[in-house]
């Protein structure tokens, strides 16, 4: 990890959510990552040792990948810079059962990590404050072309869109305020996860 740059980011903006899933069976038939010098590019070495280690190796990999990911979209949607970095993203894990907690640090700043494990896929998410997560709502829907409208039509209160450059953007129906929104897709799995307190306007 390089200590040469920091970054820091927008107040306002750490209002922002991340998440971020992997369809276990995708990654299998599309990631090798046991290739010579994939890990490397990945991980720390703490993060290596975790991995090799593990009783199921590739579930942590792609555990610790779903967790650099969320924490990344925070990062790159608060400075608008978008940059492959993953060994700037550093992982702590707490691990019980199939609820996983956790942290991604990144120079100065640091993201809070829930995850869920199951038999098919990891999901992660991230936030900048723990008792933001007490106001998260989780959406998984089928991917395609019409998950905004299944969305728009479950939750009656918000309008799911996007903007010209693919930005996910959530309003509220009556407030017209816009909330924190993050959408995630792999292989057969969206997960869409938005705020009822978290506001990109205050």
């Amino acid at each position: 990890m390089s200590n040469q740059h920091s970054t820091s980011l927008k107040p306002n903006l750490l209002k922002l959510i991340g998440n971020d899933l992997v369809d276990l069976r995708l990654a299998a038939i599309e990631s090798n990552w046991r290739r010579k010098g994939y890990l490397n590019k990945i991980c720390t070495p703490e993060e290596q040792k975790l991995v090799l280690e593990a009783a199921m190796p590739d579930e942590m990999l792609w555990l610790i990948w779903t967790m650099k990911e969320a924490a990344c979209k925070i990062v790159q949607r608060s400075t608008g810079i978008r940059k492959y970095e993953p060994l700037n993203f550093c992982c702590t894990l707490n691990t019980q059962g199939i609820e996983i907690s956790g942290m991604v640090s990144y120079f100065k700043d640091s993201f809070l990590i829930r995850s869920e494990l199951q038999s098919t896929f990891i999901h992660s998410v991230a936030v900048s404050d723990i008792k933001d997560f007490d106001q998260l709502h989780l959406q998984y829907l089928k991917p395609g072309i019409a998950y905004k409208a299944e969305f728009n039509t479950i939750t009656e209160l918000y309008q799911l869109a996007g903007t010209p450059s693919g930005i996910p953007e959530l309003t509220h129906q009556i407030t017209g305020q816009k909330h924190a929104v993050s959408v995630s897709h792999h292989g057969d799995y969206l997960a869409v996860i938005y705020s009822d307190s978290l506001l990109l306007t205050d």
